[in-house]
């Protein structure tokens, strides 16, 4: 078998140890350690320092394992926990109870979120903790910075006030180290955030904890760990979606409603270009007035998927959309993705006895390759999402 030579600069840039395997050069070892798939990667630090330190230091053993095409897909999703934890506070009860009706009251909880991940590959999931003993803010946004190997927590609501939060999360995906990140300038939830580049995150929109639509808008240095405030956009936007497009770095919110206009969603979007700093309008790019596109959309710096179930084709669309048929009838509780150049669906039961839905398809140029083909998923991982990313690992 023939094992090709990894120069010894690409292999200094991996890891800063000697001995990796003994007895063979440094370069070979580390070419057969990003061989091993990343469900065994946990165990692998804790064979040495020097695997540990390969794994953990930084971003540059992702990167040569996406060299040698053994880097592995994940799909993170920012979930509700099912079922409740026993802890969870009671936010109403029913206590109409009678002498007829023996039932027990009904106690509605705040939902406590989570982090799952999806491995495609592997066909497994887990769920990633977080640290001393906080919860995840309730609908936060989930973003993911590749190159920084970086996931990223952002906004939401406090899970205690049940407030609007500033609070950014950041997880070092290699070592699996949770910090703090510095604060957004604005509490905010249901807003558009995307990655834009290697280093940046936009955010903007969503609404106030008056229920007020914001145009506010800011970006996220995750090297500098800083936010700056950018120019606001032209519309307070509610329930808008965020996008990376073109390769010029540019941002797009998607939709959205008004204060006064709550649950009818603008036809419209804006896009912010950073070399001329401002906002521009582009109209007629939402066709569903009824539905938001939050988990209706998805898309990455090339072509964005809009996910519907009805006839409607976007692929005129300013925004350069593909329309992709669901595949079934789902009404609103669904939750579209992309997970590479896969499709990814969940789709709640229609009825309070069925279960969630997961299923897949792999595309390619705005084209579907088969037929959709079932998830199997685990129990405690079947509620419908909130937000998603995907990184490569």
């Amino acid at each position: 078998m023939m094992i090709r030579e990894v120069s010894k600069k690409k292999a200094g840039d991996v890891h800063k140890c000697h001995d990796l395997i003994p007895g063979l050069p440094s370069e070979l070892a580390v070419e057969c350690l990003i061989r091993v798939p990343y469900q065994f990667q946990s165990a692998m630090k804790s064979v040495c320092r020097s695997w540990r330190t390969l794994i953990t230091s930084d971003s540059s053993f992702i990167q040569e394992r996406r060299r040698c095409g053994k880097a592995e897909l994940l799909l993170c999703l920012v979930q509700p926990l099912k079922p409740p934890t026993p802890e969870s506070k009671p936010v109403e009860e029913d206590n109409n109870k009678t002498e007829d009706n023996k039932s027990q009251p009904r106690v509605f909880c705040t939902p406590r979120f989570g982090l799952s991940v999806y491995n495609s590959a592997m066909s497994t999931w887990h769920r990633v903790a977080f640290p001393n003993k906080e919860q995840i803010p309730l609908f936060c946004e989930c973003v993911v910075l590749q190159d920084a190997g970086k996931v990223l927590l952002i906004g939401g609501w406090d899970p205690e006030t049940l407030q609007p939060t500033r609070d950014v999360y950041v997880l070092e995906f290699a070592g699996r180290k949770w910090r703090r990140g510095t604060p957004m300038k604005e509490s905010r939830s249901f807003f558009a955030c995307a990655s834009v580049g290697s280093t940046k995150v936009y955010v903007s929109g969503g609404h106030d904890d008056q229920k007020n639509a914001l145009r506010s808008a800011e970006v996220y240095d995750v090297e500098k760990d800083e936010w700056s405030t950018i120019p606001p956009m032209t519309e307070g936007r509610d329930e808008c979606q965020g996008f990376a497009i073109g390769t010029d770095q540019r941002f797009c919110v998607l939709s959205g409603y008004g204060t006064e206009s709550q649950g009818r969603f603008r036809s419209d979007g804006e896009i912010y270009d950073p070399a001329t700093n401002s906002w521009s309008k582009i109209e007629n790019i939402w066709r569903f007035p009824d539905t938001s596109p939050r988990g209706r959309t998805a898309g990455d710096f090339g072509r964005l998927w809009c996910f519907t179930d009805i006839e409607d084709d976007l692929s005129n669309s300013k925004l350069d959309f593909e329309t992709i048929q669901l595949p079934m009838k789902t009404g609103s509780s669904v939750f579209a993705g992309r997970l590479g150049s896969e499709a990814v669906v969940m789709i709640g039961g229609r009825k309070e006895s069925e279960g969630e839905v997961m299923m897949k398809m792999r595309m390619t140029k705005g084209k579907k390759i088969g037929e959709w083909s079932d998830v199997q998923i685990p129990s405690a991982f079947s509620t419908l999402p909130f937000s998603h990313a995907s990184i490569y690992v």
